[in-house]
């Protein structure tokens, strides 16, 4: 297969040499690709706006051996995704859903299940005022097509008689709750959801721990998440 068409998410970018760049990239079809882009930054006919993180494009790929990296010859804007770079907070949320993908799998192994729940995660979050609900689910959903699910009946608890306050590590009714319902609600629906600033803290904290344990190598959006929301990075 020397040269093909895909449907792609760019997960990260980088400047190579002076009109270059490497981005990584989750395709529908090849799985993660590592592929470099000649002449990214003088080319808008071929390159206008599209290698940037959380677009959606559909890429022409060049590839002579197995072994050799991706050249990208074009690549043709889906969505933007320009929303998420807008909030700081989005962004932090949403970096952590790509580069848990970036990790986690392998290159060139399709897996059609977590394209599309980027895909959605993504485009979902983009144009939702109320992200937050939307982002838990699809963290979870995205957990799950990586390989690792859930159980919500060891979720861990938090003492129904524990004096009030934070907890890095328990979960309260109110989180629990949305996590075991919203798994079963549609975007529509979830976009209507209010959470708490607690519960969020909360989902958010063990959310953070979660993906950390489950990487290998520590995952610098977790680390900028944790100091956004000022979680102690120890305790996710």
């Amino acid at each position: 297969m020397p040269r093909y068409s895909t449907d792609a998410i760019i997960l990260q970018s980088r400047d190579f040499l002076e009109s270059d760049k490497i981005i990584w990239a989750l395709t529908r079809d090849q799985g993660l690709i590592t592929a470099i882009a000649k002449g990214a930054h003088c080319s808008r006919k071929r390159f206008p706006g599209t290698l940037e993180p959380f677009c959606e494009v559909v890429l022409d790929v060049f590839i002579r051996r197995p072994t050799d990296m991706h050249r990208i010859e074009s690549a043709m804007l889906i969505t933007a995704n320009l929303g998420i770079r807008e909030d700081l907070a989005l962004l932090g949320h949403s970096s952590i859903l790509v580069e848990m993908v970036k990790e986690n799998l392998g290159p060139f192994d399709p897996v059609p299940a977590t394209y599309e729940c980027l895909r959605k995660a993504l485009s979902g979050m983009e144009g939702c005022r109320q992200w937050f609900p939307f982002w838990c689910i699809s963290m979870v959903n995205i957990l799950k097509a990586l390989g690792y699910g859930i159980d919500m009946k060891t979720l861990p608890r938090k003492d129904p008689g524990a004096a009030p306050g934070p907890s890095e590590h328990a979960l309260s009714s109110e989180a629990l709750v949305f996590l075991a319902t919203g798994m079963n609600l549609n975007q529509e629906v979830l976009s209507r959801i209010t959470v708490s600033r607690q519960a969020r803290r909360e989902i958010s904290s063990y959310l953070l721990r979660l993906c950390t344990k489950v990487s290998e190598r520590p995952l610098k959006s977790a680390v900028f998440l944790a100091k956004l929301l000022d979680l102690n990075m120890n305790q996710c």
